[in-house]
Formats: structure tokens, sequence, C-alpha cells
């Protein structure tokens, strides 16, 4: 009896997870000109499905939702056509940066993944010794056809990367006195930026208009901070520092809002915001703990939500569903967790790259186009690694590129490159620091020579590097705790 209970909950949670991913798919076709609307749609619809689920789950009920789930469908289909994910950033407008727009986008982002959900646990729990199939040192590089037509495009463009790339220094920011550990521009805006430091400080600058200026540096941490992510909505901040604890900080004040201490006063190493939920912040730790804190309360959202690996956590990214997430630790091993947010349990999966126990140090993970993901990996000692994922499919995860960078003492951190047009949305665009002190953008899809661009302005080794939406700025920040501000186009 309880058995059969158990196997109703999970059949009425994945029959909820796909309404909402199916609204999540439409919801930019149904409300074309309120962004805001959209996205309290969304959340409202979240609400009152969490509290349906909890509700009538008897086989009739599940049924009834089944052919809800199959007539909503059609009609939305009937009605607007095949879904989309919206990838393209070119509405949105140069001068107008509202809270509404960068919410919007935030929901907008949420791929077609969260439908397959039910086939990724399946194949997942058949999924063995993959390991050594993807050792970077041994594996092969095993090309899918649309790598394959996407590596084609690559060839017939790469000519035109000169127009696109100019590369001149358009700023330099001395805010720090330690090493830049982090940058990152604003979601969907061209001018905010945020770098935090060794020294243990977080600065809050704009770059557009001339000249740039710092509006905070802000201080509270009492050791060196090793990331940082922006919310959502542009909002808040989330800083993890040595100190044990992360801080959440006001982007329009400029104050702390909240600190959420490390449950076993650990160093923590990394933090991100849930896609799709900001009040839910992760953390990593120096003992292998991942934590789930909600940010209302400042304390650990569930007993459910803490989860552990063998080695300090490094590094951490979402996919944009909120549903997977991908952690790296220094002993060179990357971890796949799946986050269930209707009963905020962490479940812990099998390990998906081995490295031989060479530390991991960057991770980021981007949706190529419906059927295709790339996961981007920073691995010591001197590679750059892109895994490539077919259909959400874990057993599909191949090495599709690897790069040789210098990188062989920091934490060199590394980023996809945003989509400003459709001729590149499949493209595996991406930039990285290296400890050579340049900057490098390279064209993963492209074999014989991937290098697209070499910055080389900087005097001491590149630890990250983040570009703003339509890719005409970035950000480079080094090991002397200089960030410098690159035109990357003669449009800016």
């Amino acid at each position: 009896m309880n058995c059969c209970k158990t196997n109703n909950e999970k059949i009425n949670n994945n029959i909820w997870q796909e309404i909402l991913s199916l609204d999540a798919k439409f919801n930019f076709k149904r409300i074309t000109q309120n962004s805001q609307l959209r996205t309290l749609y969304l959340r409202r619809r979240t609400q009152i499905m969490r509290e349906n689920s909890m509700k009538c789950k008897d086989e009739d009920t599940l049924q009834k939702r089944r052919d809800y789930l199959n007539l909503r469908t059609q009609i939305l289909e009937q009605k607007f056509g095949q879904s989309f994910e919206n990838s393209s950033l070119n509405s949105y407008s140069l001068q107008n940066r509202s809270r509404a727009n960068n919410k919007a986008s935030s929901v907008d982002s949420i791929s077609l993944n969260l439908d397959m959900k039910d086939n990724f646990s399946r194949k997942l729990n058949n999924f063995t010794n993959m390991s050594n199939i993807l050792n970077p040192k041994i594996s092969n590089l095993n090309l899918s056809r649309e790598s394959l037509h996407s590596n084609q495009r690559s060839v017939n463009s790469k000519q035109n990367y000169d127009e696109l790339f100019c590369g001149q220094v358009n700023h330099v920011f001395n805010n720090h006195t330690g090493s830049v550990t982090g940058v990152k521009f604003a979601n969907n805006d061209r001018s905010l930026l945020a770098s935090c430091s060794f020294d243990g400080t977080l600065a809050i600058c704009q770059v557009i208009p001339t000249p740039a200026t710092m509006i905070y540096k802000l201080e509270g941490h009492k050791a060196p901070i090793m990331d940082m992510q922006w919310s959502t909505t542009n909002d808040l901040i989330v800083t993890a520092s040595l100190d044990a604890t992360a801080r959440v900080w006001q982007v329009t004040k400029g104050k702390c809002m909240r600190i959420l201490r490390d449950t076993v006063n650990s160093e923590i190493f990394c933090c991100c915001f849930l896609p799709i939920n900001e009040n839910m912040i992760f953390t990593g730790n120096s003992k292998g703990l991942i934590q789930v804190y909600n940010l209302s309360t400042g304390i650990i959202a569930s007993k459910n939500c803490l989860q552990k690996v063998n080695g300090k956590v490094q590094a951490m990214c979402f996919d944009s569903t909120g549903s997977n997430l991908w952690v790296g630790d220094n002993n060179g091993a990357v971890h796949l967790f799946q986050f269930n947010i209707y009963n905020l349990k962490l479940n812990k999966t099998k390990k998906i790259i081995s490295n031989n126990g060479y530390s991991i140090t960057s991770l980021s993970f981007k949706h190529l186009n419906s059927k295709e993901s790339a996961l981007l990996v920073n691995s010591m000692p001197n590679f750059l690694l892109l895994y490539k994922l077919i259909n959400s499919d874990i057993q599909s995860i191949r090495l599709r590129k690897r790069i040789l960078i210098k990188q062989n003492e920091l934490m060199i951190k590394s980023t996809f490159c945003p989509v400003i047009n459709k001729k590149q949305q499949n493209s595996s665009l991406v930039c990285t620091g290296s400890e050579d002190n340049c900057v490098y953008i390279y064209d993963m899809d492209f074999d014989e020579d991937p290098l697209i661009v070499k910055l080389e302005k900087h005097e001491y080794p590149v630890i990250d590097v983040g570009l703003n939406y339509d890719l005409s700025l970035l950000a480079s920040g080094d090991n002397n705790g200089t960030v410098i501000i690159w035109k990357m186009n003669n449009q800016t």
C-alpha cells in the first residue's frame, strides 16, 4: 500500500512539473506585451500547483490531470504553434534596463528540458562507468551530426569574427587590493558590472555611459571572497567567502541584507541562486557539503537539501530549468544533482566526469538549442573542456573539445559568450582567462584553429572574465586586482 502511494506521489509530481514546463514554454507567446505579468503568472501557477500536488493523489485524479495536460498541450500548440526556447536577446532595448524586463528574461530562459525529467531519471539509473569514458586524457571526441553541421557553419563564418571583435581597452578599474576572483555583468544589462576580490570586497560599477564609475564598494567579509552571482532580477548579489559565510547584498542600496552562515563553520568556495526562485541560495564548502539556504529566513531550507561530495566544492552551476545542479570539486570530479522545488529535496546522482584527481575550478552550462546542451569546464592542469549532451540524456554526454590553456596553480574561470543573432544560436563560443596574462575567445566547434581572439593588456594572470548580454563589452579581472573593460565591437 505504501509503495503504491509513493508511486502515485512521484507520478503526481511529474505531471505538475510537465504542466509548469508547458506553461513556461508558451508564456512568451501568450503574454507578449507585459513582461511583469508573465513573471507573476508563472509564479502564481507554481504556487497553486505546489498546493494542489499535495491533494487528491488517487488514480482517478491522476488520470484527470494527465488528460488536462494533453488537452492543454493541444490547445496551446494549435493557438501558438510549436514551442521554442527564446534564447536571442535582440529584443531588449539598450536604454531600458527595467526590473520588469530582467524578471521576464529569467522566466523566458526556462528551457525545454523540464518535460524530459522522467526520461532523464529513468536513464540515469542505468548510467554506469562513465568516469573512464569521459576522462579528458583518453576520451575520443565523438561528434554528433548536429555538431558536425555546427562545425561547418563555424568554418564558413570564422572570417566574420574579426568584424565582431575589435578588442580595444575601454576602461581600467583598480578597485581592489587583492586578486580579482570574479567579474560578472548584470543579467540582460549592458552597463552594470560587479567584481569580487581576495581582499574581501565587492565592487559594483557602471561602465556605460562613459566615464565608467564605481557605484559601491561593499565591505563586510572577514576573508577573501571566492565567488559571486547576480540574481535573475539584478536586485541582489550573493557572495561566497572563506570566512565561512555567504552574504546577500542589495544592489540599489549597497547594503548587506542577509548573512548565511555555514552549518559546519567551513570555508565557502562557491554559490549560486536557484534560477527560477531567487529565494533559494546554494553554497559549496571546503568539506564537500552542498547546502541550500532560504533567503527569507537565512537558514537551511530543509534537511533534504544537504548533500556531500569527496573533496572541496569549488564550482557549481545550474541549467536554466533549475532542476539540474552541476558541482565540481578539487579531486577532478563533476557531479550532477537533481533539485525538486516541490519538496525541496536535493538528490545525488552518480559522478559524471572524472579527471584523475585534477582540480575543477569553473563550470558553465548552456542550452545550445532544443536538442543539444553544453558544459564548459576549467580543469587543472591546463585544460579547457567542452562536453555536449543530446536531449538532456546523461548517457549521451561526450567530450567535444579539449583546449590547452595555461593553468597550473590559480582558480581560472571561463564562460559561454552570449548569443546575439540566430547564426550564433547553436555555436559554442567561449571566453576564458589564463595564467599567461591573456584573455582568450574560442569557437569550440571549429576543429582546426578554434582561437578567435587573444587580448594581451594584462600584466598578471587573468582569473575571471565576463561579457554583457549584447557582446559589446568584455570584463576581465587579474591576480593583481585590476579589472579591464574591453570594447568588443565598433558599434558600442
